[in-house]
């Protein structure tokens, strides 16, 4: 498994839990210039199933694999983060 690979995994791994933390609606991922991310709820989207969006300095997605892996990187982190507080 090459390291792109991996990192899509990992944060695919990621989005699983988020989607257990939140299992309705639609959110936006922002990885802002800092390299800080931020999830954003859409509203009116909050009988919808689980869905993401991703957005990194002016790229905009609705697929993790064409994110950077520097943007997976810091999602993977935020949700640790996230994850430890919760537990």
């Amino acid at each position: 498994m090459n390291q792109n690979t991996t990192i899509i995994n990992q944060g695919k791994t990621a989005l699983a839990i988020l989607a257990r933390i939140h299992p309705h609606g639609a959110y936006r991922i922002i990885r802002d210039p800092e390299g800080v991310i931020s999830i954003w709820s859409i509203e009116g989207t909050a009988r919808m199933t689980f869905r993401v969006s991703f957005a990194d300095r002016g790229h905009l997605s609705n697929r993790i694999e064409d994110m950077s892996a520097d943007f997976l990187r810091a999602l993977v982190e935020y949700v640790k983060k996230i994850t430890v507080r919760a537990g």
